[in-house]
């Protein structure tokens, strides 16, 4: 006889407490689902297509001048929101996937495109890079204290974020040639884009009181321009409805004055 209790342990994903409080429908935590985890599964396959291309063309854009050094940056974001927003261990362990992904781009990266000599100078900048990245952001979210640090994490995502497309775009237009580049890569990445920034336009449709990011600046304008990694909510896909503990009681990304 059935009786759901295979169905009664899995949770929704990622529902935060304020919007908790509202009660909300089934219908809006079942489309919130599904837009983390499409955007999570998209962005994945999009890291994975980039290496296959990698290794296929040995190159990548701006690989003449070690552009993969730059992505120490993101490595040392994933490595150190790991360990500050995350609440549970499944969460923690679905945020370091990134890092995991990158890591695995970063040895294609070096092997394919780069000789030795290259290879050691752009391993030692980015393992310096890295330890310099987790040293700012722990500065700059003891300047800019927030719940789970999702002020400093949302508006330093943006930043890391932006310039990727745009030097893709940019040595597309330059080179003529679409070595390091495949259609799989780019659909990928927009609509990985679309569904990262959907998780905040539907939770600001239905929740507008909860989801604003400053007085100034709606939340989709903020989600639209994050693309990828907008946040710690779209990238670990392990908190549960139940799990309240350690939940941010809003996400209102105002900066506050300490």
């Amino acid at each position: 006889m059935s009786n759901f209790e295979l169905a009664q342990k899995v949770r929704h994903l990622i529902v935060q407490s304020a919007d908790q409080r509202q009660n909300p429908p089934e219908s809006y935590l079942f489309v919130q689902d599904g837009l983390i985890i499409s955007c999570g599964l998209l962005y994945a396959l999009c890291y994975i297509f980039c290496m296959i291309r990698t290794y296929a063309d040995k190159t990548y854009p701006g690989a003449r001048w070690g552009s993969i050094r730059f992505l120490c940056l993101t490595m040392a974001y994933e490595l150190f929101y790991a360990f500050t927003t995350t609440s549970t261990r499944f969460e923690k362990l679905a945020f370091l996937a990134w890092f995991e992904l990158d890591l695995s781009f970063v040895i294609v990266a070096l092997r394919k495109a780069h000789t030795p000599g290259e290879r050691r100078v752009l391993r030692r900048n980015m393992i310096l890079g890295c330890l310099g990245g987790i040293a700012f952001l722990w500065v700059l979210t003891q300047r800019y204290p927030d719940e789970r640090e999702q002020l400093t994490a949302y508006w330093t995502g943006i930043i890391l974020q932006l310039p990727i497309g745009w030097i893709c775009l940019y040595q597309l237009w330059k080179d003529h040639s679409t070595k390091g580049h495949s259609l799989e890569i780019w659909l990928t990445r927009y609509l990985g884009c679309f569904t990262a920034y959907g998780v905040f336009l539907w939770r600001y449709l239905n929740v507008p009181q909860n989801w604003g990011v400053s007085e100034d600046t709606p939340i989709v304008e903020s989600a639209a321009w994050h693309g990828i990694k907008s946040s710690p909510e779209t990238e670990s896909l392990g908190t549960a409805a139940g799990d309240t503990e350690d939940l941010p009681t809003h996400f209102s990304l105002r900066i506050s004055h300490h």
